[in-house]
């Protein structure tokens, strides 16, 4: 019997301990604050599911950028979301005086404004790269905090028109801003872009460069300074270029706090200047085109194409041309001082006696052709090869030409091809390209 009671005590004391192991596997912590393993799991599972879109960050954030992530919405000053651009974040570390970009803090602004992006130990700051608007004050954030409204103000900007001599406006014009008399050699370009498009109503307008206010983050890189965010130093005068299809180039110097804006009026294009292009023996090139750049002007460029061994170049203005004959990209001719209103005849240095050529394009090593593939520059112009590998050009010039090939699934390559000058009759060469993506 008294060995029957000290089993049953043992039965009894094994069936106690395994409910009181039971019990404290389910209990979430002891008294003294330690959560068991198991709980431990539970929670990160809770965390990882249910972490909210903003403020404390998913345990996935935490992990990959080790300190969280930053959010917030940028808006206009009239409270409408910034939709494009994007934003830079830079870090300022604790306890330090240095700072510098964050890794992989390069991010796109979305649809309604929204971004987010790693934080740091310390002061993210956040810089807006955006075309016609800056931050209204610095913008700084703290990681794991809920997404913050961040405010961009539109830079400001110089309005101007275009019109012809009749008063009437000119749209479509093409407007160019160039540096005009300044002796300050640390002056800036004023405006964000330096073209732009007039519209229907002959207006157009240039935005401003503007100073973004300083963060503590720029402060200590060396990349801003506090002060007035609209002293930039700029050009203090400028020239105007105007060009719209009809008229001449015009040229005008304005200053550029102009309070009353900017006028440009077109004038009208002087006579064209006109003439022939052949060989010694007036015989003309099929593909000639002549080029006409403005002496005193060098930004103007007008070409026009020769056909049946003549051209005629309009919208010229005042002053003298220097004019180059050009035949898949081979010089033929050149010559200088010529105004709008002259004829000229114009000889090209070689014989416009051409030859048919055809292009194989093999891969490199083998005679094995390259289907599909794209050829450009001397006679071709995009095109493709045939199921053979070749392309062909007829009235080809003698000369060294310059051809790119393109493949799909392969870089761009490049060759010369020589056409010899020796006879007129049918060429054949080949261009020979890598496998290599």
């Amino acid at each position: 019997m008294r060995r029957i009671a000290v089993v049953a005590a043992l039965l009894a004391l094994v069936a106690a301990l395994a409910v009181w192991l039971k019990t404290e596997e389910r209990t979430p912590s002891r008294p003294g604050g330690r959560k068991s393993k198991g709980a431990a799991t539970q929670v990160t599972a809770a965390v990882e599911a249910d972490a909210p879109a903003y403020g404390v960050a998913r345990r996935a954030d935490v992990d990959r950028g080790g300190v969280g992530v930053v959010h917030a919405r940028i808006v206009d000053r009239d409270g409408s979301p910034v939709s494009d651009g994007r934003v830079v974040l830079h870090c300022l570390a604790s306890g330090t005086d240095h700072s510098a970009p964050i890794e992989g803090g390069v991010v796109e602004v979305g649809a309604e404004g929204e971004f987010s992006g790693p934080g740091c130990r310390g002061i993210v700051c956040a810089e807006l790269r955006h075309p016609t608007l800056v931050p209204r004050d610095p913008w700084v954030l703290e990681p794991n905090r809920p997404a913050v409204t961040l405010v961009a103000q539109a830079l400001e900007r110089v309005v101007g028109s275009v019109s012809d001599g009749e008063g009437h406006a000119v749209a479509g014009a093409q407007i160019w801003v160039r540096r005009g008399d300044d002796d300050d050699p640390g002056a800036l370009p004023p405006f964000t872009s330096r073209n732009t498009v007039s519209d229907g109503e002959g207006f157009f307008s240039f935005a401003r460069v503007e100073k973004p206010p300083c963060d503590p983050c720029g402060e200590a890189s060396g990349r801003c300074e506090p002060g007035d965010a609209r002293d930039v130093p700029t050009y203090a005068s400028l020239m105007l270029i105007a060009r719209a299809p009809g008229f001449r180039s015009t040229e005008k110097e304005v200053s550029v706090d102009d309070e009353e804006g900017w006028q440009i009026v077109l004038a009208p294009p002087l006579a064209p200047l006109h003439g022939t292009v052949g060989d010694a023996e007036g015989r003309p090139y099929p593909r000639a085109r002549v080029l006409a750049r403005a002496h005193t002007r060098g930004y103007e460029v007008h070409q026009a194409r020769v056909e049946d061994g003549q051209f005629s170049l309009g919208e010229l203005g005042e002053g003298s041309y220097d004019l180059r004959v050009v035949q898949d990209g081979v010089e033929l001719a050149n010559s200088g001082g010529h105004v709008a209103g002259e004829a000229v005849a114009l000889v090209g240095s070689v014989p416009a006696l051409g030859r048919a050529v055809t292009l194989a394009v093999v891969r490199r090593g083998t005679d094995e052709p390259v289907t599909g593939a794209v050829v450009d520059g001397g006679p071709f112009a995009g095109a493709r090869t045939s199921s053979d590998g070749t392309v062909g050009a007829g009235d080809v010039l003698p000369g060294t030409y310059t051809v790119g090939v393109r493949v799909r699934g392969l870089r761009s390559q490049r060759g010369q091809v020589t056409i010899p000058g020796d006879d007129a009759g049918p060429w054949t060469g080949r261009i020979e390209v890598d496998d290599s993506p």
